[in-house]
């Protein structure tokens, strides 16, 4: 097979190797071609594993709804034998042990496992540039990032190295580089596609949710149903959980353009927002302009200081000598955040708690009325390369990097699902996704639009083009 042909994804791989109509082991052969030929140009695979791959494919993959199917897994999942550096020059040398529950679900429907993908530092920048191991480029545009923290997956599915790779999600950080790099990326409902992390206040459940960005709708609602019927105990309720059909009904959409901060929203994102509404009433459904349900700017500000806390609270667990060698090896970026959480007062902690408390039940409210906000993504990227660059002056750039965060956050403390679909390009032929949510645990209402998205504005046909040369 060419190194030029684009790989198909993921659904249509597993279905020709359960037909037979390929060796399981071709699609592997094609994506490790596309890294070795394409991912010099732009940094998105850290770490490749040939040999497990065929040793994996020597020992037989399961002919199950992946099968053969090649993945990318972020940084930031461990992986037993692995370099497991989530990002950092602290971690270079560290190996994962134990196999993510996750790993095991995709393992047992036949997914191969290549190797890992960039990603800030802890996952903690809405860009993928860390120090460790150099930025990821934008495949579409090579002086823009690609977002974060799943930058260097996302940059992946779109180059067509891989046709799915792993992310994780804790405050926009699937959804960002989706939309940097014209690729769909889904966040599930808190506690649906595995466990949930500890916090610092157990009053506060988790941001972090784990899922896949891809090229198809489909791919990733497949992703979803595996992970999702694993963690209920019931892996052989995939194939009947998995959605595969567009919305049948109209639905409520509340369009809210304001950035949570309230300040000002780039035009091309302002247009993108724009341009889906128009999309979602020529459906058929209801769009209405709506204000914000509860305190915006006291929210925002309330998400960053809990942010920062998270790293304050991981280094205050550490002992004497770990911590002097956490200060003098992690980024510049990073140390700020814990420097600037170690300057919150208990009464301030107690405000974030309680702003991050009310923001989730006033969603609650506002979904048990509207079935999917839309929003843009962010408020300004895509970014220049090195214009939030983790050794960036701290002060500037958490301004800037608040500025740009300015949608995704409120469902990572709430709780609820989201998505970005690449539905608009720009004049520069740069794509920008558009952000929509749903109520708690309403994950496949939103497959479902999805599709009807997908169907009426199709966008699998674009692809960079300096990585699609003579594709078939």
């Amino acid at each position: 097979m060419p190194v030029e042909t684009v790989t198909p994804d993921a659904v249509d791989i597993a279905e020709r190797v359960r037909a037979g109509e390929l060796r399981a082991g071709e699609p592997t052969e094609l994506a490790l071609q596309r890294i070795r030929k394409l991912n010099p140009a732009i940094n998105a695979v850290i770490d490749t594993w040939p040999e497990d791959a065929d040793a994996q494919l020597r020992d037989g993959v399961p002919l199950g709804l992946l099968a053969g199917v090649p993945m990318l897994l972020k940084d930031t999942i461990e992986f037993p034998g692995k370099r497991f550096a989530m990002g950092s020059r602290l971690r270079r040398d560290m190996l994962g042990v134990r196999e993510d529950p996750w790993l095991t679900a995709m393992r047992a429907e036949g997914a191969v496992f290549l190797g890992k993908t960039n990603t800030p530092e802890f996952g903690l920048m809405d860009v993928t540039e860390p120090l460790a191991f150099g930025p990821t480029l934008n495949p579409w545009r090579r002086d823009l990032s690609v977002g974060g923290s799943s930058g260097g997956s996302a940059a992946a599915v779109a180059a067509g190295l891989a046709p799915i790779a792993h992310g994780s999600d804790g405050g926009g950080s699937i959804r960002f580089p989706a939309s940097c790099c014209g690729v769909f990326g889904f966040k599930p409902t808190r506690g649906r596609t595995g466990p949930l992390l500890p916090t610092f206040d157990p009053r506060l459940p988790s941001t972090v949710v784990g899922h896949v960005l891809t090229r198809s709708v489909r791919d990733s609602a497949l992703a979803f149903a595996i992970a999702d019927s694993a963690h209920r105990g019931r892996p052989d309720e995939a194939k009947h959980r998995w959605v595969r059909q567009p919305i049948r009904r109209r639905l409520k959409v509340a369009l809210i353009s304001l950035p949570l901060h309230g300040q000002a929203l780039a035009n091309a994102h302002l247009q993108a927002v724009e341009q889906a509404a128009g999309l979602l009433q020529e459906l058929g459904h209801q769009v209405q302009p709506l204000a914000w349900p509860f305190d915006a700017p006291a929210f925002h500000e309330a998400f960053f200081d809990r942010w920062a806390f998270g790293v304050h609270a991981q280094m205050q667990m550490l002992s004497q000598p770990e911590r002097a060698r956490f200060e003098a090896e992690v980024e510049p970026w990073t140390l700020g955040l814990a420097r600037h959480a170690s300057r919150l007062s208990a009464a301030r902690m107690e405000a974030v708690v309680q702003q991050c408390l009310l923001a989730e039940a006033r969603m609650v409210a506002f979904h048990a009325e509207w079935d999917v906000l839309l929003t843009p993504v962010a408020a300004a990227h895509p970014l220049l390369l090195g214009q939030h660059a983790p050794d960036v002056e701290f002060a500037r750039l958490l301004d800037s990097v608040k500025h740009n965060v300015a949608f995704t956050p409120l469902q990572n403390v709430s709780g609820q699902p989201a998505m970005s679909v690449p539905l608009h390009w720009t004049g520069e032929s740069l794509p920008i996704g558009v952000h929509l949510a749903a109520a708690h645990g309403k994950d496949e209402t939103l497959f479902e639009l999805a599709y009807q998205l997908e169907a009426a504005r199709p966008w699998g046909w674009r692809r960079p083009p300096e990585t699609n040369a003579n594709a078939s």
